[in-house]
């Protein structure tokens, strides 16, 4: 087995960034590590996985996507991330505590879908969806077909489409990598039966991508006069055969609401229970 250099992950972001940003055309572009994994020996003894890319303004996407790759290649050769610190050891009569709940929610990530880039802002429901993340509320990124969806065409929206798809984080995986099972072939087949566009083909990864990662797709496609399937058609099925959770917009925004009753009513709580202050973002969300 190779011996890796252990570096923190605050240390293991710094270094892809600064590697990254050394590419003409990527100076303020970002790139940092996604999961550690509890199995390393089968990802080739590297304790780590995946890559977040941010792309800065105005960079070209695929410069900086080929470039992350090459870099996360020489990563997964030369750095583990350090273990954990164990936690501290329980004493023999352990005090009772009850914590508040972080302000952060305890849901899956949302990926948001390349029909709701938003670029004028004149949809509430995405707007109040991009106030949560920006407020760390929630994980809201794209899945990297739906950004380079977003990035792509022509028109009088086209540059303000491409600064706002390059203000979000997206997944990337490695292009034409064998699939590990059959799940895209069974989307496509409960989308479209087989996919007759380019359009069409970027739908089923949209929904393999918040499968695989087990988020929260939010989407306007389908369910409509002009569409009657596509994907919020079909998402009775895609959850009864894959788990899959897909709402649209104001759903998800419903969804959130009641999440953060549930935190803040918990908190409220507490603090009755233990006289301690709730936190003071409490009601700002």
């Amino acid at each position: 087995m190779r011996d890796r250099k252990i570096l923190s992950p605050r240390d293991l972001n710094a270094w892809l960034t600064s590697e990254l940003q050394k590419v003409d055309g990527c100076h303020d572009c970002s790139l940092t590590w996604k999961y550690r994994l509890r199995d390393p020996e089968q990802h080739g003894g590297c304790n780590w996985s995946e890559l977040n890319l941010r792309l800065g303004t105005d960079t070209d996407r695929e410069t900086a996507v080929k470039a992350a790759l090459k870099i996360e290649a020489r990563a997964f050769e030369h750095f583990n991330l350090e273990d954990d610190p164990p936690p501290p050891p329980r004493s023999a009569a352990p005090d009772f505590k009850i914590d508040m709940q972080r302000r952060s929610l305890y849901t899956p990530e949302f990926h948001l879908d390349a029909n709701l880039i938003n670029a004028r802002q004149k949809d509430d429901a995405v707007n109040q969806l991009e106030r949560w993340r920006d407020d760390g509320v929630i994980g809201l990124v794209m899945a990297g077909v739906a950004h380079a969806e977003a990035q792509a065409g022509t028109g009088v929206n086209a540059v303000a489409r491409k600064r706002k798809a390059a203000s979000h984080i997206f997944t990337i995986h490695e292009v034409g990598a064998p699939k590990e099972d059959d799940t895209y072939a069974k989307v496509e087949n409960i989308l479209w039966g087989k996919a007759a566009d380019d359009n069409q083909a970027n739908d089923v990864e949209v929904v393999c991508e918040a499968i695989r990662w087990h988020a929260i797709l939010v989407t306007n496609d389908g369910d409509s006069k002009e569409q009657p399937k596509g994907i919020l058609g079909n998402r009775v099925r895609l959850r009864e055969q894959f788990a899959a959770v897909i709402y649209r917009p104001k759903e998800a925004v419903a969804f959130i609401r009641s999440k953060l009753a549930e935190r803040d009513d918990f908190n409220a709580q507490v603090s009755k229970v233990t006289g301690t202050a709730m936190p003071d973002w409490t009601g700002r969300d």
